[in-house]
Protein backbone atom coordinates (compact mmCIF):
# COMPACT_ATOMS: atom_id res chain seq x y z
CA UNK A 1 0.00 0.00 0.00
CA UNK A 2 1.42 3.67 -1.04
CA UNK A 3 1.66 6.53 0.88
CA UNK A 4 -1.26 8.07 -0.73
CA UNK A 5 -3.40 5.34 0.40
CA UNK A 6 -1.99 5.29 4.24
CA UNK A 7 -3.30 9.23 4.01
CA UNK A 8 -6.51 8.07 3.03
CA UNK A 9 -7.17 6.08 5.36
CA UNK A 10 -6.15 8.47 8.23
CA UNK A 11 -7.96 11.24 6.68
CA UNK A 12 -11.50 9.05 6.78
CA UNK A 13 -10.55 8.49 10.54
CA UNK A 14 -12.64 9.71 12.71
CA UNK A 15 -11.76 11.39 15.75
CA UNK A 16 -13.97 8.66 18.20
CA UNK A 17 -11.49 5.96 16.60
CA UNK A 18 -8.50 8.01 17.02
CA UNK A 19 -9.70 8.07 20.51
CA UNK A 20 -10.29 4.13 21.25
CA UNK A 21 -7.27 3.35 18.81
CA UNK A 22 -5.07 5.53 21.40
CA UNK A 23 -6.69 4.37 24.86
CA UNK A 24 -6.15 0.76 23.62
CA UNK A 25 -2.46 1.53 22.77
CA UNK A 26 -2.28 3.15 26.55
CA UNK A 27 -3.63 -0.07 28.04
CA UNK A 28 -1.54 -2.37 26.37
CA UNK A 29 2.05 -0.03 26.83
CA UNK A 30 0.80 0.12 30.66
CA UNK A 31 0.42 -3.75 30.83
CA UNK A 32 3.43 -4.43 28.86
CA UNK A 33 5.23 -1.76 31.65
CA UNK A 34 4.00 -3.49 34.68
CA UNK A 35 4.56 -7.20 32.99
CA UNK A 36 8.30 -6.08 32.84
CA UNK A 37 8.60 -4.69 35.94
CA UNK A 38 6.65 -7.70 37.49
CA UNK A 39 9.05 -10.22 35.80
CA UNK A 40 12.42 -7.89 36.39
CA UNK A 41 12.22 -6.43 39.64
CA UNK A 42 9.12 -7.82 41.88
CA UNK A 43 11.21 -10.31 43.15
CA UNK A 44 14.66 -8.11 44.11
CA UNK A 45 14.77 -7.23 47.70
CA UNK A 46 17.32 -5.72 49.37
CA UNK A 47 17.81 -6.99 53.43
CA UNK A 48 19.49 -4.73 56.43
CA UNK A 49 21.15 -6.37 59.17
CA UNK A 50 17.82 -5.27 61.47
CA UNK A 51 15.69 -7.97 58.91
CA UNK A 52 13.51 -5.11 57.34
CA UNK A 53 12.87 -5.60 53.57
CA UNK A 54 13.44 -2.57 51.24
CA UNK A 55 11.51 -2.97 48.53
CA UNK A 56 13.61 -2.04 45.20
CA UNK A 57 12.91 1.48 43.55
CA UNK A 58 11.71 -0.49 40.05
CA UNK A 59 9.41 -2.49 42.04
CA UNK A 60 7.52 0.60 43.88
CA UNK A 61 7.17 2.13 40.50
CA UNK A 62 5.15 -1.09 39.63
CA UNK A 63 3.08 -0.19 42.19
CA UNK A 64 2.31 2.68 41.82
CA UNK A 65 1.39 1.81 37.94
CA UNK A 66 -0.58 -0.79 39.01
CA UNK A 67 -2.57 1.81 41.14
CA UNK A 68 -3.14 4.17 38.71
CA UNK A 69 -4.57 1.88 36.19
CA UNK A 70 -8.05 1.99 37.41
CA UNK A 71 -8.18 5.81 37.50
CA UNK A 72 -6.43 5.96 34.26
CA UNK A 73 -9.08 4.24 32.79
CA UNK A 74 -11.60 6.04 34.90
CA UNK A 75 -10.25 9.36 33.32
CA UNK A 76 -10.13 8.21 29.58
CA UNK A 77 -13.84 6.93 29.81
CA UNK A 78 -14.91 10.42 31.30
CA UNK A 79 -13.27 12.05 28.22
CA UNK A 80 -14.45 9.95 25.87
CA UNK A 81 -18.06 10.14 27.19
CA UNK A 82 -17.86 13.83 27.44
CA UNK A 83 -16.41 14.39 23.87
CA UNK A 84 -19.09 11.96 22.58
CA UNK A 85 -21.70 14.23 24.17
CA UNK A 86 -20.44 17.07 22.55
CA UNK A 87 -19.96 15.46 19.31
CA UNK A 88 -24.06 14.59 19.39
CA UNK A 89 -24.89 18.04 20.30
CA UNK A 90 -22.95 19.31 17.22
CA UNK A 91 -24.07 16.59 14.89
CA UNK A 92 -27.43 17.52 15.59
CA UNK A 93 -26.97 21.39 15.33
CA UNK A 94 -25.63 20.86 12.37
CA UNK A 95 -28.16 18.51 11.10
CA UNK A 96 -31.38 21.13 12.58
CA UNK A 97 -29.41 23.44 10.51
CA UNK A 98 -30.12 21.62 6.99
CA UNK A 99 -33.42 20.71 7.73
CA UNK A 100 -33.95 24.73 8.53
CA UNK A 101 -32.42 25.45 5.49
CA UNK A 102 -34.32 23.31 3.01
CA UNK A 103 -37.45 24.49 4.30
CA UNK A 104 -36.34 27.75 3.36
CA UNK A 105 -35.37 27.37 0.12
CA UNK A 106 -38.61 25.78 0.05
CA UNK A 107 -40.24 28.39 1.49
CA UNK A 108 -39.12 30.68 -0.81
CA UNK A 109 -39.84 28.93 -4.15
CA UNK A 110 -43.24 28.93 -2.84
CA UNK A 111 -43.51 32.42 -1.49
CA UNK A 112 -45.50 33.97 -4.26
CA UNK A 113 -44.82 37.43 -3.20
CA UNK A 114 -41.53 37.16 -3.13
CA UNK A 115 -40.92 35.69 -6.30
CA UNK A 116 -43.24 37.54 -8.17
CA UNK A 117 -41.17 41.03 -7.06
CA UNK A 118 -37.78 39.22 -7.70
CA UNK A 119 -39.08 39.00 -11.44
CA UNK A 120 -39.94 42.61 -11.00
CA UNK A 121 -36.24 43.54 -10.04
CA UNK A 122 -34.95 41.38 -12.40
CA UNK A 123 -36.67 42.73 -15.39
CA UNK A 124 -35.98 46.32 -14.22
CA UNK A 125 -32.34 45.79 -13.55
CA UNK A 126 -30.42 48.85 -14.25
CA UNK A 127 -33.80 51.04 -14.22
CA UNK A 128 -34.51 49.73 -10.80
CA UNK A 129 -33.57 53.00 -8.96
CA UNK A 130 -35.23 55.15 -11.42
CA UNK A 131 -38.24 53.05 -11.26
CA UNK A 132 -38.11 53.39 -7.27
CA UNK A 133 -38.22 56.60 -7.19
CA UNK A 134 -41.08 57.13 -9.63
CA UNK A 135 -43.46 55.06 -6.91
CA UNK A 136 -41.62 57.62 -4.20
CA UNK A 137 -42.74 60.60 -5.90
CA UNK A 138 -46.58 61.36 -6.03
CA UNK A 139 -46.63 64.92 -6.30
CA UNK A 140 -47.28 64.89 -9.98
CA UNK A 141 -50.44 62.44 -9.40
CA UNK A 142 -51.56 64.61 -6.54
CA UNK A 143 -50.74 67.97 -8.56
CA UNK A 144 -53.13 65.97 -11.43
CA UNK A 145 -55.49 65.38 -8.71
CA UNK A 146 -55.44 69.31 -8.07
CA UNK A 147 -55.60 70.19 -11.75
CA UNK A 148 -59.06 68.44 -12.11
CA UNK A 149 -60.62 70.44 -9.85
CA UNK A 150 -59.14 73.67 -11.07
CA UNK A 151 -60.55 72.71 -14.95
CA UNK A 152 -64.19 72.07 -13.46
CA UNK A 153 -63.66 75.48 -11.54
CA UNK A 154 -62.80 77.13 -15.41
CA UNK A 155 -64.76 75.80 -16.99
CA UNK A 156 -62.40 74.15 -19.11
CA UNK A 157 -62.50 70.90 -21.23
CA UNK A 158 -60.06 68.01 -18.97
CA UNK A 159 -59.02 64.33 -19.77
CA UNK A 160 -60.81 61.57 -17.51
CA UNK A 161 -58.44 58.38 -17.97
CA UNK A 162 -58.71 58.46 -21.86
CA UNK A 163 -62.22 60.54 -22.01
CA UNK A 164 -62.16 63.88 -22.74
CA UNK A 165 -64.60 65.91 -21.17
CA UNK A 166 -66.64 68.92 -22.62
CA UNK A 167 -67.05 71.45 -20.02
CA UNK A 168 -70.05 73.84 -21.39
CA UNK A 169 -73.30 74.82 -20.27
CA UNK A 170 -74.95 72.51 -21.98
CA UNK A 171 -73.01 69.79 -19.87
CA UNK A 172 -73.07 71.05 -17.04
CA UNK A 173 -76.88 70.67 -16.48
CA UNK A 174 -75.89 67.37 -15.83
CA UNK A 175 -74.05 68.13 -12.86
CA UNK A 176 -74.17 64.77 -11.13
CA UNK A 177 -72.30 62.58 -13.57
CA UNK A 178 -69.64 65.32 -14.33
CA UNK A 179 -69.37 65.12 -10.52
CA UNK A 180 -69.24 61.05 -10.74
CA UNK A 181 -66.89 60.95 -13.63
CA UNK A 182 -64.61 63.75 -11.62
CA UNK A 183 -65.06 61.08 -8.56
CA UNK A 184 -64.14 58.30 -10.38
CA UNK A 185 -60.64 60.05 -11.81
CA UNK A 186 -60.15 61.30 -8.58
CA UNK A 187 -60.46 57.21 -7.23
CA UNK A 188 -58.46 55.79 -10.08
CA UNK A 189 -55.45 58.68 -8.95
CA UNK A 190 -55.36 57.39 -5.31
CA UNK A 191 -55.81 53.55 -6.42
CA UNK A 192 -52.55 54.77 -8.41
CA UNK A 193 -50.55 56.03 -5.55
CA UNK A 194 -51.50 52.76 -3.30
CA UNK A 195 -50.40 50.54 -6.18
CA UNK A 196 -47.13 52.44 -5.94
CA UNK A 197 -47.04 52.01 -2.47
CA UNK A 198 -47.75 47.97 -2.49
CA UNK A 199 -44.98 47.62 -4.87
CA UNK A 200 -42.37 50.11 -2.95
CA UNK A 201 -43.33 47.96 -0.03
CA UNK A 202 -42.76 44.26 -2.11
CA UNK A 203 -39.61 45.77 -2.85
CA UNK A 204 -38.69 46.27 0.88
CA UNK A 205 -39.91 43.26 1.67
CA UNK A 206 -37.92 40.89 -0.29
CA UNK A 207 -34.59 43.06 0.50
CA UNK A 208 -35.74 42.54 4.57
CA UNK A 209 -36.40 38.90 3.25
CA UNK A 210 -32.86 38.36 2.06
CA UNK A 211 -31.38 40.65 4.21
CA UNK A 212 -32.43 38.31 7.69
CA UNK A 213 -31.43 35.45 5.66
CA UNK A 214 -27.38 36.58 5.13
CA UNK A 215 -27.81 37.60 8.95
CA UNK A 216 -28.66 34.16 9.39
CA UNK A 217 -26.18 32.41 7.64
CA UNK A 218 -23.66 34.38 9.16
CA UNK A 219 -24.28 33.92 12.95
CA UNK A 220 -24.91 29.98 11.96
CA UNK A 221 -28.74 29.74 11.99
CA UNK A 222 -28.90 28.01 7.80
CA UNK A 223 -26.28 25.93 6.71
CA UNK A 224 -24.25 28.65 4.45
CA UNK A 225 -23.23 25.87 2.26
CA UNK A 226 -26.35 23.96 1.51
CA UNK A 227 -28.04 27.45 0.85
CA UNK A 228 -25.29 28.55 -1.82
CA UNK A 229 -25.66 25.70 -3.32
CA UNK A 230 -29.37 25.53 -3.97
CA UNK A 231 -29.45 29.53 -4.40
CA UNK A 232 -26.45 30.94 -5.62
CA UNK A 233 -27.38 32.12 -8.93
CA UNK A 234 -30.88 33.59 -7.36
CA UNK A 235 -29.45 35.72 -4.53
CA UNK A 236 -26.07 37.14 -6.50
CA UNK A 237 -28.76 38.56 -9.50
CA UNK A 238 -30.44 39.84 -6.85
CA UNK A 239 -27.98 41.34 -5.71
CA UNK A 240 -26.60 42.91 -9.04
CA UNK A 241 -29.95 44.04 -9.63
CA UNK A 242 -30.71 45.71 -6.02
CA UNK A 243 -27.09 46.98 -5.61
CA UNK A 244 -27.49 50.23 -7.33
CA UNK A 245 -30.51 50.86 -5.46
CA UNK A 246 -29.54 50.01 -2.15
CA UNK A 247 -26.76 52.95 -2.45
CA UNK A 248 -29.67 55.21 -3.35
CA UNK A 249 -32.15 54.39 -0.40
CA UNK A 250 -28.60 54.61 1.96
CA UNK A 251 -28.00 58.61 0.52
CA UNK A 252 -32.15 58.97 1.28
CA UNK A 253 -32.10 57.81 4.62
CA UNK A 254 -28.03 58.98 5.66
CA UNK A 255 -27.47 55.40 7.04
CA UNK A 256 -24.43 53.56 5.72
CA UNK A 257 -25.89 49.83 7.45
CA UNK A 258 -29.34 49.46 5.41
CA UNK A 259 -28.80 45.80 4.05
CA UNK A 260 -25.03 45.57 4.89
CA UNK A 261 -25.52 41.72 5.44
CA UNK A 262 -26.75 41.21 2.23
CA UNK A 263 -23.51 43.15 0.62
CA UNK A 264 -21.47 40.98 3.65
CA UNK A 265 -22.52 37.94 2.18
CA UNK A 266 -22.56 38.93 -1.62
CA UNK A 267 -19.10 40.05 -1.29
CA UNK A 268 -18.31 36.81 0.36
CA UNK A 269 -19.82 34.80 -2.38
CA UNK A 270 -18.14 36.63 -5.37
CA UNK A 271 -14.83 35.92 -3.86
CA UNK A 272 -15.64 32.36 -3.25
CA UNK A 273 -17.71 31.49 -6.21
CA UNK A 274 -19.18 27.99 -6.05
CA UNK A 275 -17.90 24.95 -7.42
CA UNK A 276 -18.57 23.16 -10.15
CA UNK A 277 -18.30 19.17 -9.07
CA UNK A 278 -15.75 17.66 -11.25
CA UNK A 279 -16.58 13.54 -12.57
CA UNK A 280 -16.06 10.63 -10.60
CA UNK A 281 -13.05 8.87 -11.67
CA UNK A 282 -14.05 5.20 -12.22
Amino acid sequence: MDRANHKSIFSRMTPVTGIVIGVIALIILIFLISYYYNVNYVSIATTTSEGVVVQNLQGSMFKILVGMLPSAALSITALIGLYLTYHSIQSSKSSSRKQLTIQLVTDINENKRLQNTKNLIFLKGNELPQYYSQLNDHKHKQQLEDKIEKDVRNNKDIFVGNRLIKLNIGFLRNGRKLENDVKEAKERIKDSILKDERLKDDIHYVLNYYEQIALGIRVEAFEEELFKNLHYSSFMKLWKCAHPLILQIRVISGKDTIYQEIEFLAGKWKNEPIKTHSPMKQ
